[in-house]
């Protein structure tokens, strides 16, 4: 097996040691700023009057009754829009 080489030396391992330590760290900060940046979109959207429906673990805190079936949540903010236009044409 001359294919395997593992150095007699140990401190040969320290630079991939570091080098792996070095890609978690950012690969953990790249995710935790992709989530970041996709809750401030979704704020930004339900701030539009888009429905923002979780399904699949992101309702960790609610129970089912207080998830909207998708359909409900899309007529409900229709209807929010409709109602805000009325009040601006009313003005």
């Amino acid at each position: 097996m001359d294919f395997l080489y593992f150095p007699e030396d140990k401190s040969e391992y320290i630079p991939g040691i570091i080098s792996v330590v070095i890609i978690f760290i950012l690969s953990v900060l790249i995710v935790r700023l992709l989530v970041k940046a996709s809750r401030k979109q979704v704020k930004q959207l339900e701030e539009q009057g888009y429905p923002a429906v979780y399904k699949d673990g992101f309702d960790a805190g609610k129970s089912d009754q207080d998830v909207v079936d998708p359909q409900e949540a899309v007529r409900i903010a229709n209807e929010k829009k409709a109602a805000h236009k009325n009040k601006k044409t009313k003005s």
